[in-house]
């Protein structure tokens, strides 16, 4: 009786590719690897530097523990203005991303579910709003900004808010009518039987059911708004109105002249912290809200 392995009947043209598509992964798992320690050990450095003090700073190794700790360094550095920078970040990224995709939902329900002769060619208007860079429009809004400004002064958080709504509205409207898109017509056909509106339909049911698509933008806005840095350096003025970003350049420019490298890492702790929570709680409807909504298109 012939005893034959498991692999002497599998043509040498499936080994290979199994060979070659096990490499491959092998090669991405390790660089991801290397980019995610990395990071690690970034994180871990600025939370050291943090809990040093500035003497100490600068006379030891940069990996040296801290002998100790200055916890105190966090507080100074939220007294420092990084508690009205955290302020005015959570207002303008969570105005923005509220108002941007409540916006979005309402375009992007009737270009999904009710048929028109353009709705095809709306949605192509929003992805030309994707494929432009808005850093390419910079100079023609300052412009247009500033002039308004010469007659009506404008805090430049409402300036903010207004931007990040229209540049986050394109992404927010095509990939919710994507998840639209997925949602059965019986849902719709049966309450209107029931007597509905169309809004009502909307309201009270597509969009307790769009729910992971909407969590999902409310999250990738929130953090995209939250690291914004180019609007706010163009348009903000005042001190008192200075988001995260904006505020951490401040105390880097400070800290080259006064050495308080404690206090500007300390702020950066505090800047990642809200990051690091959504992440840590919300990664999972990120990934089910996107993927859900990319089905249909």
């Amino acid at each position: 009786m012939e005893i034959t392995t498991p692999n002497k009947h599998v043509p040498r043209t499936v080994l290979h590719q199994r060979f070659h598509f096990s490499i491959k992964y092998i090669f991405i798992y390790l660089f991801l690897g290397c980019y995610a320690i990395s990071s690690i050990l970034a994180f871990i450095w600025v939370i050291m530097v943090s809990l040093k003090t500035n003497p100490e700073f600068l006379a030891t190794s940069p990996w040296s523990l801290p002998e100790n700790p200055q916890w105190q360094n966090y507080l100074t550095a939220w007294n420092r203005n990084i508690g009205r920078m955290f302020q005015n970040s959570i207002l303008v990224a969570g105005a923005a991303t509220i108002l941007s995709v409540a916006i979005s939902c309402l375009a992007a329900y009737p270009i999904a579910r009710i048929p028109f002769r353009w709705n095809q060619a709306v949605l192509i208007f929003f992805l030309l709003g994707i494929m432009i860079p808005y850093m390419l429009t910079a100079i023609p809004l300052y412009f247009i900004i500033e002039n308004i400004r010469q007659s009506l002064p404008i805090d430049s958080r409402i300036i903010l808010i207004l931007l990040y709504i229209v540049a986050g509205f394109p992404f927010n409207t095509y990939v919710m009518t994507g998840f639209f898109k997925t949602l059965p017509t019986e849902i719709e056909e049966a309450a209107a039987v029931d007597g509905a509106s169309p809004f009502r339909t909307f309201w009270q049911i597509m969009l307790p059911l769009a729910t992971p698509g909407v969590a999902s933008l409310l999250i990738l806005n929130f953090l995209s708004w939250w690291n914004e840095f180019f609007y706010a350096l163009l348009f903000v003025r005042e001190r008192e109105e200075y988001t995260m970003p904006l505020g951490l350049m401040f105390l880097d420019q400070q800290a080259q002249y006064t050495a308080r490298w404690a206090d500007l890492f300390a702020g950066m702790v505090l800047s990642v912290v809200p990051v690091l929570i959504i992440f840590a709680l919300l990664q999972n409807r990120i990934t089910q809200g996107l993927t859900v909504g990319a089905v249909k298109g």
